[in-house]
């Protein structure tokens, strides 16, 4: 199995929220910390990107805490 790689517009489009928010859950200074959204790594000295399966893990974990609820 591939695995793809995510930038944060198309992280941002997947949970239909702005490229900022995304930074926000990212970062341990926001008040929007989300310290269980997937961490962000390094593809390149100007790009950052995520595991498009780690995104997917967190969208079915998230579903899953909707539904034990």
């Amino acid at each position: 199995m591939t695995n793809t790689i995510q930038r944060a517009e198309a992280v941002a489009q997947t949970f239909g929220v702005s490229k900022s928010t995304v930074w926000n859950w990212c970062n341990p200074k926001s008040r929007h910390y989300r310290a269980d959204f997937p961490k962000p790594f390094k593809i390149s000295a100007n790009a950052t990107g995520w595991l498009a399966s780690e995104i997917t893990a967190y969208i079915d974990k998230l579903a899953a805490e909707r539904v034990g609820a």
